[in-house]
């Protein structure tokens, strides 16, 4: 079970990806197709449940999903 929100992401994807079985902070989901255009709406709704927050698909930047590591900062780093 997850300890933290950006496990329970990183368990998100794994389970979408069987062959994988470890998935670094700074690996880019994006360009290693982890995610494509069709899960990243599914990719933000488990943000979404996982760090208890609303994101605006109207002020998505994309940059913030590049990585476990920049989703971290940008969704489960408390200012």
């Amino acid at each position: 079970m997850a300890s933290t929100g950006i496990d329970e992401v990183r368990a998100w994807i794994l389970r979408r990806h069987p062959a994988r079985t470890t998935l670094p902070l700074d690996e880019n989901l994006i360009e290693n197709r982890l995610v494509d255009s069709l899960s990243f709406v599914e990719l933000v709704y488990a943000i979404e449940g996982a760090a208890h927050v609303e994101i605006d698909f109207d002020t998505i930047d994309l940059q913030d999903f590049q990585t476990l590591s920049s989703i971290e900062k940008a969704f489960f780093t408390i200012a």
